[in-house]
């Protein structure tokens, strides 16, 4: 019961705590400045000391200290008495409380279900209010519950991987880890091998994914098929950019290879008085590459396929060295995007190429996709070397190859597995002259005029930290989008842009950022948006426009723009509510290392491990705004849809059936 302090003198003070509520009476001594509760009134109406008591007992209170409590009742009874009233805080300080009072007081509190209960439910509807805004709610909502139990199977197969001490098993601990444990979510390059042997990477590879809608069009393919058939050609040769005569040469230097006829000088690059010079009249560097080969073997050991195509590729000391910068990251990209281009570039291997990079796709669950091929060249040689092949020829064997394929698959009843073919992005450098970008567009509307159904947009690529920004070209753009429409054509804009930490693209002026022109040029999509998260107002451009961002999360790690997926900013442009898909960007660059590249499987996988909150939902959802933001017309896309759900249906039991046992107390 409350013990009344003994200077009370018998005076009062009413202090109303809010009107017709709880008032409490506090006594203020003449010669002290503690204030202690003594009464109180309800509903303004004075009551006895011993009424007082009786009070107290009812509320709980059992000592003075105890109208700490007094007042938080009181409160709960008015909340606007929080503004009315306040204990004097030397009331309540610790020293007047005993210990043994003050475990009573903590403990009563800590039974206290009423209120336990009451955050538990507050925060459960807190977590459900952001499921219902999260960017992928439609999709979960719509999901049916085969796919609900699917969902949840992923997440347990993600969370066993995890787990798995012969995958990762690197879990949180005071513990140093054990030697070659690696992290889910760690740099790709050096988790590929462990990637492949993963549970959740065999279901990402089984599932439909739809559209492959960023995709440079010569690297779809492993290397090493296409240097197998360089070498049994009399025509292809290479040239180096110095001789090659001791071990540290084999490492500097950069290579190329190209399709010429067969009584073409040659040149020794082994020799010291081998000139590099490919641009004078007066010599020749090239040398046969089957020659090569040999004369590698014999001078250092080493295997010419091996070694060139190490060459084509990022390679883990490449990447992920100490000494690698930004800018020699790209150097080094760029070098194998050279080296790869004589591979392709001539006619029996592009006409080969296209069959075999649909038999890619298709092993790779991709129903469709749009590529870039660089188009600043305007032709290819043919195999002898004798003839070259203009964009015209090329469009052609695209459409030929493309209707080839279509028949092959209808034959077998399969057609539902690629049935809208390719389409073409035309690209074209960002470094080039405004005239010779006139030269270019040009080029793209004959293109489109003759290939209506195969021509289907206009990209500006290469490294946005260098020059030029796409405003540097905007009367040119603009002319174009003028162009297009008195044409009665249209050929939307697919920038490459955000892809940089530094967004001036190549200035030193952030206002050149090429996410301001993607919004003003109306782009349909944009190839990476790495950096639009900088930019509060594009980002409701964005989604006022609904402009789509082409993800490429390996491609953004392996070229230093973060360090390994879980850095990726792809949850937070997801939860912005931007509109994003899934793609490879250059797969045959970055990581082929078996005869199918499977390259979309494990940008699906990175995203799946490199946000906790990704699910088997929100894969759906990319997949499906693969379809809806791709070159397709409206009526295609319906039909993509018609194939596409039955196929995500029998995923979802395949998953069930799988790995169900998996999942056993797991929710999607």
């Amino acid at each position: 019961m409350l013990q009344l302090p003994p200077q009370f003198d018998g005076q009062q003070k009413i202090i109303p705590i809010a009107p017709d509520s709880l008032s409490l009476a506090i006594h203020k001594s003449d010669n002290s400045h503690e204030t202690n509760a003594l009464a109180i009134s309800l509903r303004n109406s004075h009551v006895t000391i011993e009424k007082f008591k009786q009070i107290v007992a009812q509320l709980g209170c059992a000592t003075v200290l105890d109208a700490v409590e007094l007042e938080r009742r009181a409160v709960a009874l008015n909340p606007a008495a929080n503004s009315c009233y306040k204990l004097s805080d030397k009331m309540i300080t610790s020293e007047k409380m005993s210990n043994e009072a003050l475990k009573d007081n903590f403990q009563r509190h800590l039974a206290a279900k009423a209120a336990q209960q009451q955050y538990s439910s507050s925060r459960a509807k807190l977590v459900e209010a952001e499921r219902d805004l999260m960017w992928e709610s439609t999709a979960r909502h719509g999901a049916s519950a085969l796919e609900r139990r699917a969902a949840a199977v992923v997440r347990a197969v993600k969370e066993a991987d995890r787990k798995d001490p012969s995958l990762f098993g690197n879990e949180a601990s005071e513990a140093v880890p054990p030697s070659g444990s690696r992290d889910m979510g760690g740099q790709f390059l050096t988790n590929r091998d462990r990637i492949e042997k993963s549970q959740l990477y065999k279901i990402a590879h089984r599932m439909p994914k739809g559209a492959q809608l960023h995709i440079h069009f010569n690297s779809e393919l492993e290397p090493g098929v296409l240097l197998k058939r360089a070498k049994s050609m009399d025509t292809m040769f290479i040239r180096s950019t110095r001789p090659l005569l001791i071990p540290d040469d084999l490492d500097e230097t950069e290579v190329i290879l190209n399709v010429l006829t067969a009584d073409t000088m040659t040149s020794d690059i082994f020799s010291s008085n081998y000139n590099p010079d490919h641009r004078s009249s007066e010599t020749s560097p090239w040398m046969k590459f089957r020659d090569f080969c040999t004369f590698l073997d014999t001078r250092f050991g080493h295997d010419g396929l091996k070694w060139v195509r190490a060459k084509c590729c990022l390679t883990e000391p490449d990447v992920y060295s100490k000494e690698q910068t930004l800018n020699g990251i790209w150097a080094r990209f760029n070098q194998g995007t050279r080296c790869f281009k004589g591979l392709l570039g001539y006619e029996s291997v592009f006409r080969w190429y296209i069959g075999e990079a649909i038999n890619d796709m298709i092993n790779d669950n991709i129903m469709y996709a749009e590529l870039r091929p660089m188009l600043l060249d305007k032709s290819i040689p043919s195999d002898d070397g004798l003839s070259q092949l203009s964009h015209s020829d090329q469009m052609n064997i695209v459409v030929e190859e493309v209707a080839k394929k279509k028949e092959q698959l209808r034959k077998k009843n399969k057609l539902e597995k690629f049935p809208f073919g390719l389409k073409i992005i035309y690209c074209t450098p960002r470094s080039i002259s405004k005239e010779r970008m006139v030269s270019e567009m040009l080029d793209c509307i004959k293109l489109k005029q003759a290939f209506p159904d195969l021509i289907c947009g206009f990209d500006l690529v290469g490294a946005e930290d260098r020059p030029n920004p796409i405003n540097f070209y905007r009367d040119e753009l603009l002319a174009f989008t003028s162009t297009c429409k008195d044409l009665g054509i249209e050929i939307p804009f697919l920038f490459h842009a955000g892809e940089t930490l530094l967004d001036t693209g190549g200035t030193s002026d952030p206002d050149n950022s090429n996410l301001f022109d993607s919004v003003l040029l109306n782009a349909k999509r944009i190839g990476h948006g790495y950096s639009i998260l900088k930019h509060p107002k594009l980002i409701e451009e964005f989604k006022k426009k609904r402009i789509c961002i082409e993800l490429c999360p390996v491609s953004n790690e392996l070229l230093h723009l973060c360090r390994n997926i879980k850095e990726h900013p792809y949850p937070q442009m997801l939860a912005a509510g931007l509109e994003c898909t899934v793609n490879s960007d250059n797969p045959a660059l970055f990581r082929s290392s078996t005869a199918f590249s499977s390259s979309l499987s494990y940008e699906f996988y990175q995203v799946m491990v490199g946000s906790t909150s990704m699910t088997l939902h929100g894969w759906r959802q990319l997949i499906e705004w693969s379809i809806a933001h791709s070159c397709l017309s409206e009526a295609e896309k319906a039909q993509a849809f018609a194939f596409w759900r039955p196929q995500w249906e029998e995923f979802c039991w395949w998953v069930v059936k799988e790995f169900g046992a998996a999942a056993s107390g797991t929710k999607g």
